[in-house]
């Protein structure tokens, strides 16, 4: 949400290792809402909801440290936010955005804004790709949902 600031590394580190979940720089989304009330992050009880479905179906109902270090330290800027997801669901790490994660990603996105306009895969696909390789860059997605959701709110 645009009121929450941005977390150091040391304080969401430090709060992810007090999680009673915590092992091998994971946690358990059970720990994900007591995580967050810790570093008085605001959030919708929809929006809590929607980040455990998130992690349930995208990150095997784990928050990887990495990826809460990431993601909180730029909590203020919507940009910024969206890029760290979607390269933390650039699963197979080839710096591509697949169906599976723009799927993921359209779910993020409408957890803030609801009213963001559907589109399918491969609409977005021939919307994003700008250098016309046939493929979406994280570069390229994140310059789309950005576009998309101007009035997004992290």
């Amino acid at each position: 949400m645009a009121h929450n600031r941005r977390y150091s590394k040391v304080e969401v580190e430090e709060a992810f290792k007090n999680m009673p979940t915590f092992c091998g720089d994971l946690i358990d989304l059970t720990d994900v809402p007591v995580l967050l009330k810790r570093l008085d992050f605001s959030c919708t009880e929809d929006q809590m909801a929607g980040y455990l479905t998130f992690l349930r179906d995208c990150h095997g109902g784990k928050l990887p440290l990495e990826v809460g270090i990431a993601s909180l330290g730029v909590a203020d800027d919507a940009r910024e936010v969206m890029r760290v997801h979607i390269h933390a669901l650039d699963r197979d790490r080839d710096g591509f955005v697949d169906e599976f994660e723009f799927k993921a990603t359209v779910q993020l996105c409408l957890l803030h804004d609801p009213s963001l306009a559907k589109v399918n895969f491969n609409k977005f696909v021939e919307e994003a790709d700008t250098d016309k390789d046939g493929k979406v860059s994280i570069a390229e997605a994140t310059e789309w949902f950005c576009e998309h959701g101007q009035n997004l709110k992290m």
